[in-house]
């Protein structure tokens, strides 16, 4: 059996290979679609083939053996659903609020982001995206109405379902069980954490694991604001932690897209 150093080192290679084919894929013109069903199915297979001798390792990080979805456990959606009704109200005012600023013209808010991404070849990208899309915004702290994406509402309301299947099995779970699953659980063996966080041990591993959760993100869309997604990784990682149940991270991840979802459809109606 490999040392915890060993597996670490090897989930840091996996993860950078694994990035580094899919910005070839793009780059070599593959078509959108293809390309994210082949990350789809690196995210969920390729930790089995990493840990293919380690059936051990494999059932405490969830990622086999017995198939690519981890177990069921209904203490996921539990602490998923607490986590939602304390994050999720706040979250919608402060986005509400930052929209309302952004969209006054107000960017002081962004000024650390506009700085780093100044240094960058795509330098000047924030502004002009935030300026398309603050054309639909209506002005005021309140949307006018709420509104589901229009995509939600084909196939005679059925939409709604696709999305949310599309958002849990398709986004959420594989990034969690490549990421929280595999890769911050390979890290923690080698870097134990030490440090408690409102009752869950998280450490230099979980550190990790988010920062380049965030850096991956930048391979599908070079926007420096995209590296945001490094604090939400945070509250996946400690969420894993807590429930120890991978399911708890990835419907909180969903219903945190799928939020967002609502809130830019209602935000800025088209």
């Amino acid at each position: 059996m490999r040392t915890a150093k060993q597996v670490a080192m090897r989930a840091l290679a996996a993860t950078a290979g694994l990035y580094a084919v899919y910005a070839v894929l793009g780059f070599v013109g593959l078509h959108p679609d293809l390309r994210y069903l082949a990350l789809i199915g690196a995210f969920y297979f390729l930790p089995q083939w990493m840990l293919k001798h380690d059936e051990e390792r494999q059932a405490k990080y969830q990622v086999g053996p017995g198939g690519v979805v981890p177990p069921w456990d209904w203490r996921g959606a539990k602490v998923a659903g607490v986590m939602a009704l304390i994050v999720f109200p706040p979250f919608v005012l402060g986005f509400f609020y930052f929209y309302q600023q952004v969209c006054s013209g107000d960017l002081s808010l962004l000024s650390p982001v506009i700085a780093v991404e100044s240094l960058t070849p795509a330098a000047g990208g924030l502004e002009t995206y935030l300026g398309r899309l603050c054309r639909a915004h209506g002005g005021g702290f309140w949307p006018a109405s709420f509104h589901l994406p229009a995509d939600w509402l084909k196939y005679g309301g059925l939409g709604i379902v696709l999305a949310v299947a599309v958002e849990v099995f398709a986004i959420a779970l594989p990034e969690e069980v490549f990421h929280r699953g595999y890769l911050m659980s390979a890290l923690e063996e080698r870097w134990v954490p030490k440090t408690r966080v409102l009752g869950v041990k998280i450490g230099l591993g979980a550190l990790l694991a988010s920062l380049l959760f965030a850096v991956g993100h930048l391979v599908g869309m070079a926007e420096v604001s995209r590296l945001a997604t490094f604090f939400p990784a945070l509250v996946f990682s400690w969420l894993w932690r807590k429930s120890n149940t991978l399911w708890a991270p990835a419907l909180f991840h969903a219903a945190s897209n799928l939020l967002m979802a609502i809130l830019l459809a209602s935000t800025f109606p088209r």
